[in-house]
């Protein structure tokens, strides 16, 4: 039995039809979400399948639509359907369309299901364009240079979402201020690249597939896309590597669709994510400005403690400079002499008075040394307040990543469903190819019913006999020469040979009946066309649309043919009886018709008679009858053929273990979603841990804020000595007066003064020192209070803003992106008030330097062949 590579396209369309079943699935759910009623209680739900034939190189060849109307209830509606009317034909039969203005309007009296399809020329740009590469041992090849060849292969994918439009999206910069901006946004576009590498590939690798084994020394590679931003890219450059012997170009096969991300399951949560992250984005600019406006206020109640510094240091050195210039001298000289006690107590009153002054003056200073520290203290607590607020946008933070990984735990929990559908698709190949078993066997029984056409043939060889057989047409011929009255009474055996013709054109004229045996076929062929598992089936559905014309038309003008010759036949036979009436030398010429062996010597040996022509019937019968049998049985396969046979077994075999990849397929996405989900717990970790660090900062505030508060309390006291101050000196004027009235005193009063001055004058002193260094350090309080505001909160204000528009943009191009998908999801439109999705086929061509064969014209011989048996009613069976 002649093989066939897997580089054909019987195997590239059952890897469309799978990609396309993966990925038709969520379409339909996310942009049909949910048939629309169209009137008196009909539902109709709109499906186009774009299929197009690439070279190897991803030059389009040509591109077809397919469209299908699923209408669904009781009721009459009538359907105006927008589809491409070029070469538009009717997929449900041979009647005519009403095409209007580009639409097909269908007026359908619904009860249950019914379907309308049709199939036209694809007119419009492909969503989706794909451009291959080939390097061979480092070097860019056309692909034929690829067939036959060893060495290293490296093959480079290149796909385009082709959908971009410039779009106006506003979004919030964080600042409360929408902004409008046009960017390039896409419809959004999912798809899948799969091909499948043979035996001699081998060393495969591939950073972005996903490398499976078939279970028959190839090797299949998926590469799934996400064509749309910000989740993705509307342009992928993926490919593989391999070492090649005897070289070949596998064909590939790319299956899309449009999605919406914010109902798609798969990409709802990345959408809220970016969502949410432009909300915290806002928060973070808000918490940040209130943060740097406190700060500002911090700066400036720093310098007013400066400022008040500044004023107490001016006041202690005038303090210092008046007890040890003046009252110091002063009490010294009261000391000396009581002569000069007048003198001195008039000093000593003078100096008096500037300590007064230089005390008034402290007591100015440190009242604002205690309005710098409040105003501090009012701006630390403010701080406080800030650090607090932005703490609480981090947990909000942490709170949003904590509901992405709760997602990505929804959707893991959700993904063993679909994996376990999966075995139902594998049951039912399982049933099929037991009807294959069956299929098998029926045809088997063939030769035993066309045993009744070897009997018939017999029959008539032993009517013919021989000159010597009694009761033979060849006998009765003999003795017609002897007696022509005879021969030509009715009842005779050219009457007998007349009649068995009339019944075999008979039997070909009720074939070819209304209601016959051609009809009841083509009929069949019909009804397995309309069934659901051809329907949907791009290649079954045109395999069986070319055998039935061989049927309807090719099989009945044979038939017809042969019953016109069979007619002849019984006119020649009126002639011949006509003939044997007026010349003995007819009947000889018909003994001779009837076996070149009648008459020795008078017939010809070289030309056969009938009886001759009826044995090589019989050959001939027997060798068709068998050579069917075998082109069947051989076509159906056995239990272990692969998709390398070429056989119906054998295609199901392959497609199985298809199923079962796409299972295994699953079960690393099931993984992949659950690594995800750890990772999204990370982030919401790490947004806790952001929450408590701005946290503790809210504490550190509250302690500056705290401290500020004490040291306000210390300059009140300091106010409050500097007033006792001022009313000592004033005290000690009095006492000055009074010393000027007595001199006894003077002497040892003037000594105790002159002791106490001095270390008046010596606390002044250290006084003025400290305020001194003080005033010094104040300014880099302001200066560190404004640098934090510069290089702090300024610059989290900036990021603020910057997160914040860049998410805010981000999500409104997908916002952008899913408004496109659910208005232009279909390449023509959709009828009014139904729903529905197209999906793309891009098959690329493969190179292997031969011809494929036509598995469809085998099938259509099959039918042709089966005329008359129950073979037909199998192959029906088996496309239901």
């Amino acid at each position: 039995m002649p093989t066939r590579t897997p580089t054909t396209r019987t195997r590239t369309t059952r890897a469309r039809r799978l990609a396309l079943t993966t990925l038709a699935v969520p379409a339909s759910v996310v942009l049909a979400a949910g048939p629309a009623l169209a009137a008196d209680g009909v539902t109709v739900v709109s499906n186009e399948t774009v299929q197009a034939h690439l070279d190897a190189t991803g030059r389009v060849l040509d591109a077809r639509v397919y469209q299908q109307l699923d209408l669904t209830g009781t009721g009459k509606v009538t359907v105006t359907d927008p589809v491409s009317t070029d070469h538009l034909r009717n997929l449900d039969g041979f009647g005519g369309l009403d095409v209007r203005s580009g639409t097909v309007v269908s007026t359908v009296a619904v009860s249950g299901d019914q379907r309308l399809r049709t199939v036209s020329n694809h007119t419009k740009p492909l969503p989706l364009t794909v451009g291959v590469t080939y390097l061979l041992n480092g070097r860019e090849v056309a692909p034929a240079k690829v067939v036959g060849a060893t060495g290293d292969l490296e093959v480079r994918f290149d796909v385009q979402n082709t959908t971009r439009r410039t779009t106006p999206v506003s979004y919030d910069d964080g600042t409360g201020t929408t902004v409008t901006k046009d960017v390039e946004v896409v419809v959004p576009m999912v798809a899948s690249l799969t091909t499948t590498l043979p035996s001699t590939f081998t060393d495969v690798s591939s950073g972005q597939a996903s490398v499976a084994g078939d279970g028959h020394g190839a090797t299949s590679l998926t590469f799934t896309l996400t064509l749309f931003g910000p989740i993705g890219s509307p342009s992928a450059q993926v490919g593989y590597r391999a070492r090649i012997t005897h070289g070949v170009v596998p064909p590939a096969t790319l299956a899309g669709l449009p999605v919406s991300p914010l109902d798609n399951p798969s990409f709802k949560g990345g959408a809220a994510s970016y969502k949410a992250g432009a909300a915290s984005g806002v928060q973070l600019t808000g918490g940040a400005r209130t943060i740097d406006t406190n700060l500002l206020k911090l700066r400036d109640g720093a310098g007013q403690l400066l400022a008040g510094l500044i004023q107490l240091r001016d006041g202690a050195t005038q303090l210092n400079t008046g007890l040890a210039g003046t009252a110091v001298p002063g009490a010294a000289a009261l000391a000396d002499g009581a002569n000069q006690a007048a003198t001195g107590a008039g000093a000593l009153r003078a100096g008096l008075v500037r300590l007064d002054d230089g005390a008034a003056q402290l007591r100015v200073g440190t009242g604002a040394l205690a309005r710098g520290t409040g105003a501090l203290a009012v701006g630390a607590n403010k701080l406080a307040v800030g650090a607090k607020s932005a703490s609480t946008g981090a947990r909000r933070l942490a709170g949003g990543s904590t509901q992405v990984a709760d997602g990505l735990d929804a959707v893991n929990a959700q993904a063993p469903a679909l994996v376990g559908g999966l075995t139902q698709v594998r049951t039912g190949l399982t049933n099929l190819d037991a009807g294959l078993v069956q299929l098998y066997g029926g045809i088997g029984g063939l030769p035993a019913k066309a045993q009744p056409l070897h009997d018939g043939i017999g029959q008539l060889v032993t009517g013919i006999g021989s000159t010597t057989t009694a009761d033979s047409l060849l006998y009765g011929v003999d003795q017609v020469r002897s007696g022509l009255a005879a021969a030509t009474a009715a009842g005779g055996s050219l009457d007998q040979l007349k009649g068995g013709t009339d019944q075999v054109k008979a039997g070909l004229d009720a074939a070819t009946a209304p209601g016959g045996s051609v009809d009841r076929l083509a009929g069949g062929v019909k009804a397995a066309q309309a069934t659901v598992g051809c329907s949907t089936d791009p290649v079954c559905a045109g395999t069986l649309a070319q055998v039935y014309p061989g049927i309807n038309t090719n099989l009945r003008q044979s038939t017809t043919a042969a019953s016109a010759g069979l007619g002849q036949v019984t006119g020649g036979l009126g002639q011949l009886k006509t003939s044997l009436g007026t010349a003995s030398s007819g009947l000889a010429r018909v003994e001779c018709g009837l076996s070149s062996a009648a008459l020795p010597g008078a017939c010809d040996p070289a030309r056969p008679g009938l009886l001759q022509g009826l044995g090589a019937v019989d050959a001939g019968v027997t060798q068709l009858v068998n050579g069917v049998v075998s082109q069947v049985q051989g076509a159906v396969g056995q239990g272990d053929d692969t998709a390398a046979d070429q056989t119906l077994r054998g295609g199901t075999h392959s497609l199985g273990d298809g199923v079962d990849q796409i299972s295994a397929g699953g079960q690393t996405l099931i993984a992949g979603l659950t690594r995800l989900g750890a990772g999204a717990g990370q982030v919401a970790d790490g947004n806790g841990s952001l929450a408590t660090g701005l946290g503790t900062l809210s504490t550190g505030a509250t302690a500056l804020a705290t401290g500020a508060g004490a040291a306000d309390d210390g300059a009140g006291r300091l106010a409050a000595g500097a007033g006792q101050l001022a009313d000592g000196t004033s005290t000690a004027s009095t006492g000055a007066a009074a010393l000027a009235e007595g001199n006894r005193q003077i002497a040892s009063g003037a000594s105790r003064l002159s002791s106490g001055l001095q270390t008046a004058a010596d606390g002044s002193g250290r006084l003025a020192g400290g305020l001194v260094t003080a005033a010094g350090s104040a300014p880099a309080l302001r200066d560190g209070a404004q640098q934090l505001s510069t290089k702090g909160s300024t610059a989290l204000v900036a990021a603020g803003k910057k997160t914040s528009a860049d998410y805010g943009e981000k999500y409104a191009v997908i916002v952008a992106g899913a408004q496109r998908a659910k208005t232009e999801a279909m390449a023509y439109g959709l009828p009014a008030g139904a729903t529905g999705a197209t999906a793309y086929s891009l098959e690329l061509a493969g190179m292997d330097g031969g011809a494929s064969r036509n598995l469809g014209r085998g099938l259509g011989a099959l039918v042709v062949f089966a005329l008359g048996t129950g073979v037909a009613a199998a192959v029906r069976r088996r496309l239901v």
